[in-house]
C-alpha cells in the first residue's frame, strides 16, 4: 500500500497502522509512504536538501536517506518530525511563488481578483493551497 499526501496525514495513517486499521489489513501488509521531495536539484543525492532520517522500529537505528533518489519509503520507518521541519523549509518560497503566479495572472486577465495568502500554516491551509 502506497500512502500519499501531506506528511502530516501520512503520519496519522502510520500511527493508525497499528490502532484503527489493524483489523482491516493483513498481517504482514507493506506500506510506503510517497515522500515530498524538493526538486531543486534534480541530481540525485548531490545537494541534500531531500535527506530524510529512517528509524528502524525493531533496533532505533537512524539512517540517512536522500529522499529525491526514492520517494516511496517504508511507513513504519520515516521519522515524521524531521520530515515536518523539512518540508516546512520551503514555506516561504512556496507562498511568495504562489503570490507571484496570481499576481501574473491576474495582469494577464486570467483570474479576476487576486487570492489571500492563508495568514499561518496549518493543515487546512495546506489542504486548501495543496
Amino acid at each position: 500500500m502506497v500512502v500519499i499526501g501531506s506528511d502530516m496525514m501520512m503520519a496519522a495513517v502510520a500511527r493508525a497502522r497499528s490502532t484503527s486499521l489493524a483489523p482491516h489489513l493483513k498481517p504482514g501488509v507493506k506500506m510506503f509512504a510517497s515522500i515530498n521531495s524538493p526538486m531543486q536539484c534534480m541530481m540525485k543525492e548531490i545537494c541534500a536538501q531531500c535527506v530524510q532520517t529512517h528509524v528502524n522500529p525493531e533496533t532505533g537505528e537512524q539512517t540517512l536517506v536522500f529522499s529525491c533518489f526514492n520517494q516511496d519509503q517504508p511507513l513504519e520507518q520515516v521519522n515524521f518530525n524531521l520530515l515536518n521541519s523539512r518540508l516546512r523549509q520551503n514555506s516561504t518560497v512556496e507562498k511568495l511563488t504562489s503570490q507571484w503566479i496570481d499576481r501574473c495572472l491576474v495582469q494577464m486577465g486570467a483570474r479576476a481578483k487576486s487570492v489571500t495568502v492563508p495568514s499561518e500554516e496549518s493543515e487546512s491551509d495546506y489542504l486548501a493551497w495543496g
